[in-house]
């Protein structure tokens, strides 16, 4: 519960944010085809730091797990808010390999940020996104009895104008039971797979 309270709470401050860049027009040039379709492939590894204590933000204190994930996802924006920022719904199919294979799908409404002053020369998007994630058993990475669980998006897009239709994005591709919300256990379970991906917008 407190990932998804934390979750809405960056949700409202980017929105809420949104007037203090009134100054800046975006760089609408730069930004994907109107139709609002992208798909995208993201592979990472696992880390046993920990989403809710913000380690897993920090490359230097990463401690890789034997799993490694390949995940195929489409996109499309459902709504617009404003100039700064878009709402997208997110479907993924994963693999998950190494010390046990399985696969996981979710769906993932996001939200986007949109708007940063060097857009004009690198297109910059960051998102934030949760869900809901299957897997076609219970893992010992997610350390619970839970097939169903949240799924989290953290991601980072970079678009150069020369790239046209595509994009490379870095994301966390997060699983939990919520702080408790799946299953009987307070306490915080699920995985956390950093990733690069290459994304195709039309």
């Amino acid at each position: 519960m407190k990932l998804g309270v934390s979750a809405c709470l960056v949700a409202l401050a980017m929105l809420a944010a949104g007037p203090a860049y009134s100054w800046y027009e975006p760089a609408d040039e730069y930004h994907a085809p109107a139709n609002g379709w992208a798909v995208g492939v993201h592979s990472g590894r696992a880390i046993k730091e920990s989403l809710r204590t913000g380690e897993a933000f920090l490359p230097t204190e990463w401690e890789f797990k034997d799993y490694y994930v390949t995940s195929i996802g489409l996109r499309k924006e459902v709504w617009q808010l404003w100039r700064h920022s878009r709402i997208f719904t997110e479907m993924n199919v994963s693999w998950i390999s190494g010390d046990e294979e399985y696969a996981e799908a979710f769906v993932t409404p996001t939200i986007t940020w949109d708007t940063f002053p060097w857009d004009h020369v690198v297109d910059t998007t960051a998102a934030l996104g949760v869900g809901l994630s299957y897997t076609s058993k219970t893992t010992e990475l997610d350390e619970i009895d839970q097939r169903w669980m949240a799924s989290m998006i953290v991601e980072l897009e970079v678009q150069p104008a020369s790239w046209d239709s595509w994009s490379m994005y870095t994301r966390i591709h997060h699983r939990s039971n919520a702080g408790g919300v799946f299953g009987d256990e307070n306490d915080a379970k699920g995985s956390n797979f950093p990733s690069l991906g290459l994304r195709y917008h039309f």
